[in-house]
């Protein structure tokens, strides 16, 4: 498990390094906010997996 959380921080850490630089103090507060926006999101994802799924799989024909 704490593979997994390396792996995201060091994710977030480059996102983080986009907007401000890394010698910066407000550097841990914008990799902390960036990784709760990432789990927020796969959270989101998981919660609504099978209605996402069945939006983009519908088929092109109108319902009647």
């Amino acid at each position: 498990m704490t593979w997994l959380l390396r792996i995201i921080l060091a994710c977030t850490g480059v996102v983080a390094g986009w907007f401000v630089p890394h010698d910066d103090i407000g550097y841990t507060i914008i990799q902390f906010v960036v990784f709760l926006l990432m789990i927020l999101a796969a959270s989101v994802l998981v919660l609504y997996r099978q209605r996402l799924i069945s939006i983009f799989t519908r088929s092109s024909t109108p319902k009647r």
